[in-house]
């Protein structure tokens, strides 16, 4: 049968219609499959985390010791559990003691909050806004009543839901126990029933996942507890009650990527407008300059080395993770992102051919070197520039005196 070319043209967008409708099938289907063994794959996804960054110590404890490696590991397990004694021992106390503080004032706070409602209601009168504040916030405790009524009546699945959350604990730290001591052999006895040119990529894929999600897990804690400790500079001399439980909070709610910030805004300038209305205006100003920093200067120099990624691909990369997986997308979606960049940038020299499938592994320090080369170059550019400068600066102050 002899085709025409629009029909060939045809012929092959159907096909290609046909490939992209099976893909997205087959998508949907390993995504079902993921989702209901969610909960197992999360603790060992948590525990590969806790590997992770525990890691480069067990490494250097191995390297430069007579210890082993399972006896570094657990000489590195020893030292987490004192420093977690220590900062339970030391900021437990205060934290309980602010809680309490909190539960005792609450009806302060209460009240405090009706007397703003009714005020700012009656701004809005004047200004003729037709909106009912009161009406919005005479709901609140009804709901908050709802809530407690629910909690009270579920304490059973509570307690339940702790005890599954500490026994998921325990299984993070035992499986990344095994995995500190026989994860690179394990790896290497994978890789080794590989072809060559499949041991490469395994190994891109390794290195880019290491990098990727372990220097984005420990930027996000620098980050967090760089954003912690100064809101505490910021609330405890502005005289904002609860100012611990509230730098905790906001170092915690920062980990998260794109909401973080919000999350971390609101509990601050709440409390701060109800139990110091006279330091909002400095604490608003003060903690939105913050987060300019921590998100703006020090978030991308913490970050641009680990990923790699323009900042549109990484709003797209979140908005995309939201979209498919909710919080967990949302919150894995720069290193995903970071991973599939690395693959894109090996298939891409790969179609042209600068490089081979048995190189596959050395793209990332390639472009550790040509970054490095780089910055080196600029270095000694902006050396010379000064250089320059002064010895224009000297030949004219030479030239004035004469």
């Amino acid at each position: 049968m002899n085709l025409t070319s629009r029909d060939k043209q045809l012929l092959t967008t159907l096909v290609v219609l046909l490939i992209v409708f099976v893909a997205f099938q087959l998508a949907a289907s390993v995504w079902e499959a993921v989702a209901r063994v969610a909960d197992v794959l999360l603790i060992f996804f948590a525990a590969w985390m806790v590997s992770y960054l525990l890691s480069p110590i067990v490494s250097r404890i191995d390297e430069r010791t007579v210890l082993n490696r399972a006896l570094s590991v657990v000489v590195v397990y020893i030292g987490i559990a004192f420093v977690l004694a220590a900062l339970l021992a030391l900021a437990v106390p205060g934290l309980v003691a602010q809680l309490n503080d909190l539960v005792t004032r609450a009806p302060e706070y209460g009240d405090r909050a009706a007397r703003e409602v009714v005020a700012l209601q009656q701004n809005l009168e004047r200004l003729g806004v037709p909106v009912s504040v009161t009406d919005l916030y005479g709901q609140v405790p009804a709901r908050l009543s709802a809530f407690a009524g629910s909690i009270a009546t579920d304490a059973l699945s509570i307690v339940s839901a702790t005890a599954t959350v500490l026994f998921n604990a325990t299984l993070v730290l035992i499986i990344a126990f095994i995995m500190l001591i026989d994860g690179d052999q394990l790896w290497n006895r994978f890789v080794s029933a590989l072809s060559p040119e499949l041991q490469s990529e395994a190994d891109l894929l390794r290195l880019s996942a290491d990098r990727s999600f372990g220097g984005f897990i420990r930027g996000s804690l620098l980050l967090g507890l760089i954003y912690g400790i100064g809101s505490l500079l910021i609330l405890v001399p502005l005289g904002v009650p609860f100012a611990g439980v509230l730098s905790v909070f906001s170092g915690l709610t920062m980990i998260i990527p794109f909401f973080g910030p919000i999350l971390a805004e609101v509990p601050v300038l709440a409390v701060t407008l109800l139990g110091a209305p006279d330091s909002f205006i400095w604490v608003l100003v003060l903690t939105l300059a913050l987060q300019q920093v921590v998100l703006n200067v020090v978030g991308p120099r913490i970050m641009s080395t680990a990923i790699g990624l323009h900042p549109l691909f990484v709003f797209f990369a979140l908005l995309l993770g939201s979209r498919v997986a909710g919080f967990w997308g949302v919150f894995l979606a720069i290193p995903v992102a970071g991973v599939i960049n690395s693959f894109v940038r090996y298939f891409y020299e790969l179609a042209q051919g600068r490089r081979e499938r048995t190189q596959a592994a050395s793209l990332l320090e390639e472009r550790d070197a040509a970054a490095a080369a780089a910055a080196a170059e600029a270095r000694g550019a902006a050396v010379e520039a000064r250089e320059a400068a002064r010895v224009a600066r000297d030949t004219k102050l030479v030239t004035r005196g004469k």
